[in-house]
């Protein structure tokens, strides 16, 4: 039953092909890091690379002010916990290279006839470079924290478990009280205008193609910015 439940939730899932599909028109929005905000921030062990970019975090302009309001909305009727940000804006080179180590290694194990199925699969994993939010400045990864001692809510699973599907944010095997935490970080986040990605309950994003997707938008906002582009900012 609990593996049937999840195989209807994959279904629903944002493919490659989905996100393929969106034309995008980049603002030139510029990214601007958390330290200018007052949003708690701060790296996971899991996502070193993060750490090139010194002590800061960089997210497009909007999606700073986005995560200001939200922090708003969630202290006005929640006290003693905060937003607070362990993921934004990852260099293309970096996603390219996590990329192709997962790619080798599925297409070593299986044959597909069909090279876009090839991608759907990998992009289960990883999201294929052209198409991936993190890279465009607008994706976030994003949980809730006590204020003061900067501990993490139960969400029922640990951020960046990708070996469970309890990351999905509709996991039936969590608590009641895991629920009602991932929907109110769901809630908070929606609420301003991000949208959701229901595989990872701490991934939120505007802008990027799976933004526009999500919010039946004509087209995505932000493009990929390359390493030469964050040199000129």
């Amino acid at each position: 039953m609990k593996n049937k439940f999840y195989t209807a939730l994959e279904k629903n899932f944002v493919t490659y092909s989905n996100l393929l599909s969106i034309d995008v028109i980049d603002n030139k929005e510029p990214l601007v890091p958390l330290t200018k905000t007052s949003i708690l921030f701060g790296y996971k062990p899991a996502m070193s690379d993060m750490k090139k970019f010194g002590k800061n975090i960089l997210v497009r302009r909007k999606v700073a002010e986005m995560l200001e309001q939200a922090q708003n909305l969630l202290k006005r009727n929640n006290k003693g916990i905060s937003l607070f940000v362990t993921y934004g804006y990852r260099n293309l080179s970096v996603q390219k290279k996590n990329f192709k180590e997962i790619f080798s290694k599925i297409a070593l194990n299986d044959f597909y006839p069909n090279p876009i199925d090839l991608y759907e699969k990998v992009h289960q994993n990883i999201a294929v470079p052209t198409v991936a939010g993190h890279p465009t400045g607008g994706a976030v990864d994003i949980i809730i924290v006590n204020s003061n001692t900067k501990k993490v809510i139960d969400f029922g699973s640990e951020q960046y478990d990708f070996l469970s599907k309890k990351s999905f944010a509709f996991s039936p095997e969590i608590s009641k009280k895991s629920i009602n935490n991932r929907m109110l970080l769901r809630k908070i986040m929606m609420q301003v205008g991000f949208a959701p990605y229901d595989a990872e309950w701490w991934h939120f994003s505007y802008g990027d193609r799976e933004w526009a997707f999500y919010c039946k938008k004509p087209y995505a906002l932000y493009d990929q910015i390359t390493k030469e582009k964050i040199q000129k900012l």
